[in-house]
């Protein structure tokens, strides 16, 4: 029996339905007898089609219909001839843990102990040198029995000689007196303030009047001689800059009585309040 390969486009629909039908897979050759009944089939059908169909639409559809035949067939053995999925080899990646070595640690030598200190040696204090004891004078024993004319006085030979009367040396001067002690005669401070010397008040700030802002100042005044003030300081403030401003105004144009040492006028300070109250 011969062998035909498979040419035709009815042969490759027959081919076709064989492989999509897993029931009547087989290989892809048919015999002569195959292909004589696979032509009457065909042209059968191409008698019937062409009844239904014109036919050049009828070749246009089988052109088509052989042409996506072919491609599919030739798409599917490209698949046969390609390997199958190789899996990808596994690489073995080894991972050795490697335990580090640790230095020991320096061994430190304990501190060599230092050695003692020299012993001192105390030398012994040589004893006080004690002076010698004078001798114990020894007068010679007194003769008994002495005569008065045995004593003999020396005469002095050694002063100079003068026929002068003997004057005795001169008394010496007197100190100066001390000088007499003043006593300081006692200071009378300086006065001043509101009505002193007819002194007219402070006039009241209007803003401050407004805000019913009350209180005293306590100034301290720098007084001249001739009862005129040389410098007007606040000593306290009443908490209120409107009423301290126009106190330390007033008293800059007031008389002052001047400080007295004794009954001269001095310089001195004065020290009073001044007091804003509402009426």
């Amino acid at each position: 029996m011969s062998t035909t390969a498979l040419k035709t486009p009815a042969q490759h629909s027959t081919i076709w339905d064989s492989l999509t039908d897993k029931s009547k897979a087989r290989k892809l050759v048919a015999t002569s007898e195959d292909f004589d009944k696979l032509s009457e089939r065909v042209v059968s059908k191409l008698h019937h089609v062409e009844q239904i169909i014109p036919r050049n639409k009828l070749l246009v559809l089988i052109a088509v219909v052989v042409l996506a035949h072919i491609l599919g067939l030739t798409g599917f053995i490209n698949a046969l001839k390609q390997p199958g999925i190789v899996k990808p080899k596994k690489t073995e990646v080894i991972v050795e843990f490697v335990k580090p070595e640790i230095e020991p640690p320096p061994v430190i030598e304990p501190p060599k102990p230092l050695p003692p200190p020299p012993p001192k040696v105390q030398h012994a204090e040589p004893p006080p040198k004690v002076a010698p004891k004078p001798a114990a004078l020894k007068t010679a024993p007194a003769e008994q029995n002495i005569a008065p004319n045995d004593m003999v006085v020396q005469e002095n030979t050694t002063a100079a000689k003068t026929t002068g009367p003997v004057v005795a040396d001169p008394a010496p001067e007197p100190a100066p007196p001390a000088p007499p002690v003043v006593k300081e005669e006692p200071l009378v401070e300086a006065k001043g303030g509101v009505g002193h010397l007819n002194n007219p008040p402070p006039e009241y700030p209007e803003f401050a009047a407004d805000q019913g802002s009350e209180g005293t100042v306590i100034l301290r005044v720098k007084v001249l001689p001739n009862g005129k003030p040389a410098e007007v300081k606040v000593k306290k403030s009443s908490g209120f800059s409107l009423l301290d401003d126009a106190a330390v105004a007033a008293a800059k144009k007031w008389a002052f009585t001047p400080a007295k040492r004794g009954n001269t006028p001095v310089e001195g300070w004065a020290v009073f309040p001044v007091e804003f109250r509402l009426q």
